[in-house]
C-alpha cells in the first residue's frame, strides 16, 4: 500500500524528527511503501535562512527591505546573529544529515497548502501525524494541509497520534476543524484531552494512541543512539537538561539541587540559548546525539514531551516540568498519568524510590497493543 504521511518533519526539533522517522519506519516494517510529504509552510522556513522573510504581517512590514539590495544585505547578518544561526550551524548540519539518511521524502517540495491541493502526492492513504499538527494556538493547527485538505476523494485519510497539545481549541478554529476532519476514515490522537476536545465538536470514535516513538522498541532506539556523538562524556556521569525556554526558576533550582546531591555534572542540550547554570552546554546536537545523551545520562530533567518519552523508552531516571508560559503541558501530564508516573511531573522534591520499570512496561503494553491495532486498520 502506498502511504504518504504529513507532519512537522523539518523544524530542527529533536522529537519532531524522531517521531516522523518512527512512523515512517514502523509502517515500512508492515510492508507499506511510505513517504513523508515534504511540506514546509512559511512558518517553518525561517530558522536557518537569513534571506527569508515570512508571509505574515511582520514580513510585509519589512518588505521594503526587499526593494533595496544594500538594506537586504545588512538585514541578513543582523537576522543571523540575532537568531543565533551562525553559532548553531553545526546543529543544522547534523539534522540535515539525519533527514538525508533516514527520511524517505516526496520528490516534490510543498511550501503551502494551496500547492498541495494543486499537485497532490499520489497515495492509497494519507496519514496526518504525529506531533502538534492540530495545535490551534500555533500556526500548525490553522494550516489546511495538516488536515489532509488535498487529494481526491478516493484516497483514504487517517490521523495517527495527532496532537492538539492544549486543553482547548480556539473558538475561530472549531468549525474549520470539524469540516476538515469530516473526510477522515479514522482518527486517532495522542492525548485523551485531544479526544475530549474533538468529542465536544461532535467528532466521535476518536482513538487515543501512543506517540510513534513507542512503535519502535528499546533495542532499536539504543542501536540508533550508538551512532550519536557523546561529546566525551562518561556513562551516567551527568544529569541531562533539556530546558526548552530557560525561564522556569523552579526547574532550574531542582536541577541544581539534584546535581549537587548526586554529585553529577549538569549538561544542557539546547539550540540557541546557553544555560548559565549548566557545566556543559551542547548546541550542535542532532537527533542521534539527543538519543545518545539521554541513553547515557544518570537522569534526564526536561520541559519536553519527547525527552520524557525517550526517558521512558530507554528506562532512565527522569523529571518533567511544564513549559512555563505555554498552555501545552496537558500532553505530558496525559502521557505520564496513563503509565502511572504523574509524580514525575513538576516534582518539588527528589524522589528516592527508583522507577519500577517492569510495572511501567506492563502499563505501556496495553496502550501499545491498541496503537498497533489502530495502524492495522489502515488498508
Amino acid at each position: 500500500m502506498k502511504i504518504k504521511t504529513i507532519t512537522c518533519h523539518h523544524v530542527y526539533n529533536y522529537g519532531a524528527s524522531l517521531q516522523a522517522y518512527a512512523l515512517q519506519h514502523y509502517l515500512e516494517t508492515l510492508g507499506h511503501e511510505v513517504e513523508i510529504i515534504d511540506f514546509n509552510p512559511w512558518f517553518h522556513c525561517d530558522r536557518y535562512n537569513p534571506f527569508w522573510m515570512p508571509n505574515n504581517a511582520i514580513g510585509r512590514a519589512a518588505s521594503i527591505i526587499k526593494k533595496f539590495p544594500l538594506l537586504r544585505y545588512l538585514w541578513c547578518p543582523y537576522k543571523a546573529y540575532r537568531g543565533g544561526m551562525f553559532k548553531t550551524w553545526g546543529r543544522k548540519a547534523v539534522f540535515d544529515a539525519f533527514e538525508k539518511e533516514y527520511y524517505h521524502l516526496t520528490s516534490i517540495k510543498y511550501f503551502s497548502s494551496e500547492e498541495l491541493k494543486q499537485n497532490p502526492p499520489m497515495a492509497d492513504a494519507y496519514i496526518a501525524g504525529s506531533d502538534q499538527i492540530w495545535n490551534t494556538f500555533s500556526n500548525n493547527g490553522k494550516e489546511p494541509g495538516y488536515y489532509l485538505d488535498f487529494g481526491n476523494d478516493q484516497t483514504k485519510r487517517f490521523s495517527y497520534a495527532a496532537s492538539l497539545a492544549t486543553n482547548s481549541i480556539k473558538d475561530e478554529c472549531k468549525d474549520f476543524i470539524k469540516e476538515k476532519l469530516a473526510k477522515f476514515s479514522s482518527i486517532s490522537v495522542r492525548e485523551k484531552t485531544g479526544a475530549s476536545l474533538l468529542a465536544d465538536l461532535g467528532i466521535s470514535n476518536v482513538s487515543v494512541v501512543l506517540d510513534p516513538v513507542f512503535l519502535l522498541d528499546k533495542s532499536e532506539w539504543k542501536q540508533l543512539s550508538l551512532k550519536g556523538n557523546l561529546y566525551g562524556l562518561s556513562h551516567e556521569s551527568y544529569v541531562l537538561v533539556y530546558d526548552f525556554l530557560g525561564n522556569d526558576d523552579n526547574m532550574i533550582s531542582f536541577v541544581k539541587a539534584y546535581a549537587k546531591e548526586k554529585s553529577l555534572k549538569i549538561v544542557s542540550i539546547n539550540d540557541f540559548s546557553e544555560k548559565g547554570y549548566a557545566d556543559i552546554n551542547i548546541n550542535n546536537a542532532g537527533p542521534l546525539e539527543f538519543l545518545s545523551l539521554i541513553d547515557n545520562a544518570a537522569c534526564v530533567i526536561a520541559s519536553s514531551f519527547h525527552a520524557t518519552a525517550f526517558s521512558v523508552i530507554l528506562e532512565k531516571e527522569f523529571y518533567t516540568f511544564n513549559l512555563k508560559g505555554h498552555n501545552n503541558s496537558s500532553r505530558m501530564l496525559d502521557f505520564l498519568s496513563t503509565i502511572g508516573l504523574q509524580d514525575r511531573m513538576n516534582s518539588e522534591d527528589i524522589i528516592d524510590n527508583p522507577i519500577d520499570w517492569k510495572k511501567i512496561s506492563s502499563n505501556l503494553l496495553l496502550k501499545l497493543k491498541q496503537s498497533k491495532e489502530f495502524i492495522c486498520q489502515i488498508r
